[in-house]
């Protein structure tokens, strides 16, 4: 049943990771399997087969999510934006209350509290800068290989920090739709056999970014845990602060906006519960 549960979670996870500006890590920490998720990967020859259990459960959700639910995902923005978005924002400040206790009130401390405050104006730096008018249509075979590592390291970055949207990230670059269509793209084998040179770099920056920012937030929560959680509530606080910026700055109907807060109430005791 459990891994079961993790199966469900990491559905969650995934779609996070396709939604624009919602953060997979961010998600895992509302439904309490980050930490877990880090150790087990970190350590994962201390345990192999509860390691292997609990790591591909999670990988099972997230990419059945996210090669299955592209599609979805893409009608219900078009569609439903507002209640979707608010789901998805719930969700996430469901896991905000279990951050700032795992401080324990440390973040008023003057070291800790700039720490914070570097971390939330870092997350609205992203969303204010440009993006990039990137074709990779036209790009040379060179000029595509490094871009597919890029997006393989970024991808690892976002998917291993919480608070930093992956998808937001490369809507700041301008990647967002190649991503996405790379994902759908993932389910069709004949296509991705005959494109594997084009997504070996996406997986070699994939992997390699995973294991250092693996091994990376293994020390910071090990050696500096308090900090370090000051610094994901700091990306966390300022993400939901962008997804309500960006999600309300549309017109809505008054249907839509109930329906939205109770999606948001919803998401909001879904991931307490999960989270429990």
């Amino acid at each position: 049943m459990a891994y079961f549960l993790d199966v469900v979670k990491g559905c969650f996870i995934g779609i996070g990771k396709i939604l624009p500006g919602v953060s997979g890590a961010m998600l895992a920490m509302s439904f309490g399997v980050y930490d877990q998720a880090i150790h087990a990967i970190r350590h994962y020859r201390k345990d192999i087969i509860k390691n292997t259990l609990f790591l591909g459960s999670l990988a099972i959700g997230i990419l059945f999510a996210m090669v299955c639910c592209s599609h979805l995902v893409s009608f219900a923005l078009e569609h439903y934006y507002l209640t979707t978005m608010l789901l998805f924002i719930g969700l996430i400040l469901s896991g905000i209350p279990s951050i700032y206790h795992k401080m324990d009130k440390d973040i008023f401390h003057p070291s800790y509290f700039i720490v914070f405050l570097l971390s939330f104006f870092f997350v609205f730096f992203l969303s204010r800068l440009q993006m990039m008018d990137t074709q990779l249509q036209t790009s040379s075979p060179t000029m595509m290989f490094l871009l597919m590592l890029a997006i393989g390291l970024i991808d690892a970055f976002t998917m291993v920090i919480p608070g930093i949207s992956g998808t937001a990230l490369f809507m700041i670059l301008g990647l967002y739709p190649t991503y996405l269509n790379m994902i759908q793209k993932i389910g069709n084998i004949s296509f991705v056999f005959h494109s594997m040179g084009t997504y070996f770099p996406y997986v070699i920056g994939l992997l390699f970014g995973i294991l250092f920012m693996v091994w990376m937030m293994d020390y910071l929560l090990n050696k500096h845990y308090k900090i370090t959680y000051c610094g994901i509530l700091g990306f966390s606080l300022s993400s939901l602060l962008y997804l309500f910026l960006e999600t309300l700055s549309r017109n809505y109907t008054v249907t839509d906006i109930v329906a939205g807060l109770m999606c948001l109430v919803v998401g909001y005791i879904f991931g307490h519960k999960f989270d429990s």
